[in-house]
């Protein structure tokens, strides 16, 4: 009996990353659809700011020590807008990365701001997160979706904190915050 629900809840949770994981992509398609509409005078300005945006489609990666996972690698995929206001870069990306840990693996889709002056900006992700052996504060083999965010004050380094609620039903400790530290996503 026990099995069955066991199975019932990995079907469930696989089914929950598949639905980020479609929504992530849809996202990232209209973003870039809706960024390369543009009037055909509208790259031609005299004023000092340019409002044209240069769509970009970048590899992303990070390396980060914290917990539940120990230590992990992110891989994915950036796509977004990059321009110039008052003097000042701007950027806006939606991002799409798996990060597989030692003790815990991540799938995230997240919106990332203000990439520009020396590797600056914030993040805000949507994340599956899965549990093998030995993690750090969290149960093993156990799935959460949560809500995360990074903060990169210099060279996309900086701290990652969340809060996840696990898939598994509600109890005492179905709540939990992670936080780590690292470069990159």
């Amino acid at each position: 009996m026990e099995s069955g629900g066991a199975t019932h809840g990995r079907r469930g949770a696989k089914a929950g990353l598949s639905s980020l994981v479609l929504c992530a992509g849809l996202l990232l398609l209209v973003a870039t659809a809706a960024s390369a509409q543009q009037c055909a005078g509208c790259g031609k300005t005299t004023l000092p700011d340019s409002t044209a945006h240069r769509v970009r489609v970048l590899p992303g990666f990070g390396v980060r020590v914290g917990e539940p996972q120990k230590v992990s690698a992110a891989l994915g995929i950036v796509a977004g807008a990059e321009w110039q206001e008052h003097g000042h870069d701007r950027a806006r990306y939606v991002g799409l990365f798996g990060e597989p840990g030692i003790a815990a693996s991540r799938a995230s889709v997240a919106y990332i701001s203000n990439m520009g002056g020396l590797g600056s900006g914030y993040g805000v992700a949507l994340t599956g997160l899965r549990t093998s052996s030995d993690p750090w504060v969290l149960r093993e083999n156990s799935t959460y979706v949560g809500g995360e965010l990074f903060v990169w004050p210099l060279f996309l380094t900086g701290p990652r904190i969340g809060l996840f609620r696990s898939v598994h039903g509600a109890g005492p400790r179905s709540w939990f915050f992670t936080a780590d530290f690292g470069f990159g996503l």
